[in-house]
């Protein structure tokens, strides 16, 4: 297991097969621009898990403002999940960017997840048609 900053390797096709799956119908050209724009933003910061040279997992944080973050990507490859390969790359970001908060907006799928980390969890509502969204706070 290794943790590595991927800012300058977002184009990668094995980065970009993880990142998908944090996408709502992504396509090759979806994720292509939104990894340039991931890539000119000074206050995205991006890491990936690898297991050996397989991309286990990502996440991608923006600073918000000093010290807090929000977590806009985490996915982890269908093959290395139920393993505490999300919650490894949330404890690195933790330490080695002194989030003083951590934020997140997820939905039913994954809030128990953030839930189970410690993240608290305010219901913002059906954000979208038939989809309720929550915002979940860290603040170590």
């Amino acid at each position: 297991m290794n943790i590595i900053n991927i800012k300058e390797n977002l184009h990668d096709e094995r980065i970009l097969a993880v990142i998908s799956h944090s996408q709502y119908m992504p396509t090759k050209e979806k994720l292509n621009k939104l990894v340039d724009e991931y890539e000119l933003d000074s206050d995205i910061f991006a890491f990936a898990r690898y297991e050996d040279d397989t991309v286990s997992g990502i996440i991608i944080l923006k600073r918000i403002k000093n010290e807090d973050f929000e977590i806009i990507s985490i996915a982890v490859s269908p093959n290395f999940r139920k393993q505490g390969i999300a919650s490894s790359l949330i404890s690195f970001a933790l330490k080695n960017l002194k989030c003083a908060v951590l934020k997140a907006e997820t939905d039913d799928d994954a809030v128990g997840f953030y839930r189970s980390f410690g993240f608290n969890i305010e219901t913002l509502g059906e954000k979208y048609p038939g989809v309720v969204r929550y915002l979940c706070t860290l603040e170590p």
